[in-house]
């Protein structure tokens, strides 16, 4: 059976079907990369380049970890880079009283200092300050109705601290969690049930 060849009238709909075909991978492309997180896409940049660039939130990870180290809050902030941003992590019994959204006075100047850490990317990153507590009710007659109350008044607590070193109000947006987010078990092994709430009862400052 003879091949039939195109004449110059039809040639035109292979070049049409050729840029369909290119339209088709350039939007799968643009999706794909939409899927892939912040920190995805600096680890995949660096693995490319082979440098890490001075302002990812991996670099910004290590510069809060030596602040940590020099400063021995080892106890108080902790960080974790995770798929959803960068997450500093303040111990609520540290920052704030039992049952209180007010930062103890004593813990200000510190508190300022770890966010301050922070300015000088307030203009490249967004921030998502969350407010969890454990899963102990609060008091009946308390200043707060429930921990959806405290947490998120606590996360206020640190939004403001934050705008005061510097960070816009546009870019921060306030979560309050109460006890709905749980650490991951592997976080929790080795402690007491005591030690275990108390590493529930956080506040995070996350950079994405």
């Amino acid at each position: 059976m003879q091949r039939r060849v195109p004449n110059n009238e039809e040639g035109w709909l292979l070049s049409y079907a050729d840029l369909i075909t290119n339209l088709l991978i350039f939007f799968a492309m643009l999706l794909a990369a939409a899927q892939i997180s912040r920190t995805r896409m600096q680890q995949i940049a660096q693995e490319i380049s082979g440098v890490e660039q001075p302002a990812s939130l991996s670099s910004i990870q290590q510069e809060i970890e030596r602040k940590i180290a020099a400063e021995g809050l080892q106890d108080m902030v902790r960080t974790d880079l995770t798929d959803d941003g960068l997450k500093v992590s303040l111990d609520s019994g540290i920052v704030f009283d039992s049952g209180s959204a007010v930062i103890r006075p004593e813990q200000v100047a510190t508190v300022d200092k770890m966010l301050g850490t922070l300015t000088p990317y307030a203009t490249r990153y967004n921030f998502a300050v969350e407010g969890h507590t454990d899963s102990t009710p609060i008091a009946i007659g308390g200043t707060y109705a429930s921990n959806w109350e405290l947490s998120t008044d606590r996360a206020n607590a640190m939004r403001t601290r934050l705008e005061g070193v510097g960070v816009a109000e546009p870019r921060i947006r306030v979560e309050g969690y109460a006890d709905t987010v749980p650490l991951p078990e592997p976080e929790l092994e080795g402690l007491t049930p005591e030690q275990q709430l108390a590493r529930h009862r956080r506040v995070i400052v996350r950079i994405y």
